[in-house]
Order: C-alpha cells, then sequence, then structure tokens
C-alpha cells in the first residue's frame, strides 16, 4: 500500500496554488495536482472548507530537498512567514513555513551535516 496523494481543502485555491507554484516549482499534472516524487498534492474547494486553517500543526507537509539553504534564500525572497527558521538538528537541516492558508510546510534536507560556522 502506498499513500498516493494528500488534498488540502482552501477557500481561495488560485491564491494558494499560485504559492506552491513560486514557492517549490512542482511539476502540475493532467489532474490538476502537484507532483512531489510519486506523491501528488491536490488543493481543491472543500464544501466544510472556508478561511485559514484552525490548527496548523495537525497536518504537516514534508518536503524532502536537496539543498535546504538554497530552498531557504529562494523562499525568503518570496517574503514566506517562517514558523520555524532552518536550523540544523541531528538528523540534518530543517525549517518550517506557513502556506497562505496557514498548513505547515517543512523542507528538510537528510543527512546535512553540520556548517562550519556552527559550535
Amino acid at each position: 500500500m502506498n499513500l498516493g496523494s494528500v488534498m488540502l481543502g482552501s477557500s481561495e485555491v488560485a491564491t494558494m496554488k499560485d504559492w506552491y507554484r513560486a514557492a517549490f516549482a512542482p511539476k502540475e499534472n493532467e489532474m490538476g495536482a502537484f507532483e512531489f516524487g510519486a506523491g501528488q498534492l491536490f488543493i481543491e474547494e472543500h464544501s466544510e472548507v472556508a478561511g485559514p486553517t484552525a490548527e496548523p500543526a495537525r497536518v504537516i507537509l514534508n518536503l524532502d530537498v536537496e539543498d535546504c539553504r538554497s530552498v531557504e534564500a529562494h523562499l525568503r525572497t518570496l517574503g514566506v512567514s517562517w514558523v520555524r527558521e532552518v536550523e540544523q538538528m541531528p538528523f540534518g537541516l530543517i525549517g518550517t513555513v506557513a502556506d497562505p492558508d496557514g498548513n505547515y510546510v517543512q523542507i528538510i534536507q537528510w543527512g546535512a551535516q553540520p556548517e562550519a560556522h556552527k559550535d
């Protein structure tokens, strides 16, 4: 069994899709889903969703990246809202941003070594 896709319900689909395109430049397939590796992210209207998320940490999208510092620099040019600045952890680098609806998206570079300027 595989997790094939995740759907984010939003009342601001166009804004959300524009943000994900600008932030991560994912391929968009014929169904309108963004492809992140083998997984798909659908952003769709949902009858039970309106406004920003009430509990942004309930579901967190984790994006594995090759170069966390490069992605961080790009996201900074977009003026994203940082929930957790990129930091070194024992497993690698991690940082968390909020999308326009307030959902948390983490960028993770697994296995990244501590940077030379850090103790």
